[in-house]
């Protein structure tokens, strides 16, 4: 908590989006002392797995359907292309260069959709190791770094318009948290377009979870021991969707009937609430994360899954603003 606590306060003040970027390198700061980490591991863990769950349940909180209509409707080809585009090019990249999920499938659908998000939804599903998602947070968040000081330099020298660029932000760069700070460092309303293309964008993650979690069930029913446990389809059907995909699905249903709008004391809606805490969730997540991960182990991954995530940014962006300028220019 107390880890989450600065990141949140840190990112606050540096106004870049880092939030995550700092949960994770502290937590890794503080276990790198084997002692400390050794010590911290029970609750790190927990907090790992707990936090994650809620916070991305309560992410359903941020997405209404008259949001998604109004402006991310007109984008929705734009998303499949891109994320399909995307995914598709992980899956070819990682057999080249001879990486093999749990780590390649986080670079991959992290950089696909919605970064941060998508690795900490993902990891609990295919049974990623806290160092393999650790990299892959990394990989997604110095890219997002990257997006953050670079497009709005780009798309000024481009002279592109409010419309074009948030397009090209919420389609190119990986956090929801940098695709903010990218496109309102452009402009206010290129800020507002590049949220609400984000926002539907991280739509696409249900459909993948949801995949993974059939594709993992399979894997498990495949094993020996599997066959003597025979189950009811309710039963398999309960283990195969995470609950938290269930309830992200529930709280971004209650958001569209108008159910979160009812204000607190504080004069913030329910809504307001639940994003907010879903993001401390994820913070306390990610500081979780990093405080359970033997940074030695982390360092001995090797250069070639950074590679993967690297020409993904790179043909991400080059596709999200050819599309942008289709749309709008």
């Amino acid at each position: 908590m107390l880890i989450a606590a600065a990141a949140r306060l840190a990112g606050s003040a540096l106004q870049l989006g880092l939030e995550t970027a700092i949960a994770l390198v502290l937590g890794l700061a503080v276990g790198a002392s084997a002692r400390v980490r050794e010590w911290a591991l029970p609750g790190a863990t927990i907090a790992a797995r707990y936090a994650l769950r809620i916070g991305i349940t309560l992410l359903g909180a941020r997405l209404t359907l008259a949001q998604l209509l109004a402006t991310g409707g007109s984008s929705i080809v734009a998303i499949v292309v891109t994320v399909t585009s995307a995914l598709l090019l992980g899956a070819w990249l990682a057999r080249r260069l001879g990486l093999v999920p749990p780590l390649s499938a986080l670079i991959a659908v992290g950089m696909a959709i919605c970064g941060n998000s998508a690795i900490l939804a993902l990891s609990p599903i295919i049974k990623a190791h806290h160092r393999e998602t650790a990299y892959a947070v990394s990989t997604i968040t110095i890219f997002g770094l990257i997006g953050v000081l670079l497009l709005p330099v780009a798309g000024h020298l481009l002279a592109l318009s409010d419309a074009t660029f948030g397009t090209w932000a919420g389609l190119a760069v990986n956090d929801t948290a940098q695709v903010v700070a990218t496109g309102y460092a452009y402009s206010p309303p290129a800020g507002d377009v590049a949220t609400v293309v984000k926002l539907t964008r991280n739509l696409a993650i249900l459909p993948v979870l949801l995949g993974a979690t059939w594709w993992a069930h399979r894997e498990a029913a495949s094993e020996p021991s599997a066959a003597q446990s025979a189950s009811s389809p309710i039963a398999m059907i309960g283990r195969a969707v995470p609950w938290f995909v269930v309830g992200f699905v529930v709280v971004a249903s209650l958001r569209s009937l108008g159910l979160l709008d009812a204000r607190l004391p504080t004069g913030a809606t329910l809504a307001d609430a639940a994003s907010v805490l879903a993001a401390l969730c994820i913070l306390v997540a990610l500081a979780g994360v990093g405080l359970a991960t033997d940074i030695r182990a982390l360092l001995g991954v090797g250069p070639r899954p950074f590679l993967l995530g690297a020409t993904m940014w790179v043909v991400i962006g080059a596709l999200g603003l050819a599309l942008a300028q289709v749309y709008h220019g």
